[in-house]
């Protein structure tokens, strides 16, 4: 288990926090657990994600922008640190508008738990007309930055992209929880397209329902999914469906009645894509039960012999096999 700095030390001390300046209080606040802080950190997820993958490309000592649907990102890589800064500006529909300053070192410079040294994440917001200041350094929406900004350093250091953030033991346990909100908000996401689009025509609803019931099977077990698997379900239902539908929504009738097939069509491929993914879940959890039971049966059933060598092989072999699962 990694050590705690000293600023972790301080903020898992509840009777701390009011004494704390305020960039180190962590952020706690229920008006930004919405649609549009979570498309507001999807955008940054994939610009960063997108820098990552241009690895035939200078990067070092470059700063680059990107600004959509009412947000502006700016990345500055250096040697020794990359910079991130998040912007919601006033052509943002987010009824509360904030500003995200995120620093890491370069994790050949200074690592902590695996990754590169975080030194700045800060979060400003209005509220009430004030402005607030607080720290995203281990709030579950933001932990997805962190995650994009250490696959970014090692793309530009010329090293393998994991599949999984290496963690210590209490950063994983917030990630769980961080994992089950996250499959909450994409089933929540579904169920606000349902809303908003419910006057469309009912083939179009009918693919959004599907969407919503295979996604509720997916959440379940949402946990054992692979880091591209969960980005193309976020990208899919925070950003690829909405979009589809607001903009197929604003076409003139004739528009829409060209458009339709390959719409109805779209929406179709999106919930196969749920789809699949729920019934391969599904057959995870028979397959591990299928497991449980063939080692129960070795343990307890009593009509198969307790001393026989080539059972306890099989036993050990099972219990391998729950172990490894």
């Amino acid at each position: 288990m990694a050590v705690m700095n000293w600023r972790d030390k301080l903020t898992e001390q509840s009777w701390l926090l009011p004494f704390l300046p305020s960039y180190m209080k962590p952020l706690d606040e229920p008006g930004l657990m919405n649609e549009h802080t979570r498309e507001f950190v999807y955008e940054a997820e994939e610009f960063i994600s997108d820098l990552a993958a241009l690895s035939e490309l200078p990067r070092v000592n470059k700063t680059f922008k990107r600004s959509i649907q009412g947000f502006t990102y700016k990345i500055k890589i250096k040697q020794r640190k990359i910079h991130v800064e998040m912007i919601d500006t006033q052509k943002s529909a987010s009824a509360m508008k904030k500003r995200v300053f995120i620093t890491m070192f370069r994790s050949h410079i200074k690592q902590e738990s695996g990754t590169g040294k975080l030194i700045d994440s800060t979060i400003y917001f209005q509220k009430d007309g004030k402005t607030q200041v607080r720290s995203v350094r281990k709030h579950p929406l933001f932990q997805s930055i962190f995650y994009h900004v250490h696959r970014l350093d090692l793309s530009i250091a010329g090293e393998p992209l994991p599949k999984e953030l290496p963690q210590s033991e209490p950063v994983a346990q917030s990630t769980n929880m961080t994992i089950a909100q996250e499959a909450a908000s994409l089933v929540d996401a579904l169920s606000d397209a349902q809303k908003r689009f419910k006057h469309l025509d009912h083939p179009l609803l009918l693919q959004l329902d599907k969407m919503y019931g295979s996604m509720q099977k997916t959440s379940e077990e949402y946990s054992l999914l692979d880091v591209e698997e969960k980005h193309h379900l976020k990208r899919m239902i925070l950003h690829d469906i909405p979009n589809l539908l607001q903009t197929y929504d604003s076409l003139s009738n004739e528009q829409k009645k060209e458009s339709y097939p390959r719409v109805q069509q779209s929406l179709l491929n999106m919930f196969q894509f749920i789809d699949k993914q729920a019934n391969d879940l599904q057959a995870t959890r028979m397959e591990r039960m299928e497991h449980l039971l063939q080692l129960n049966d070795l343990r307890y059933d009593p009509n198969l012999p307790r001393e026989n060598e080539k059972t306890s092989t099989m036993m050990r072999r099972h219990q391998k096999q729950i172990d490894n699962d």
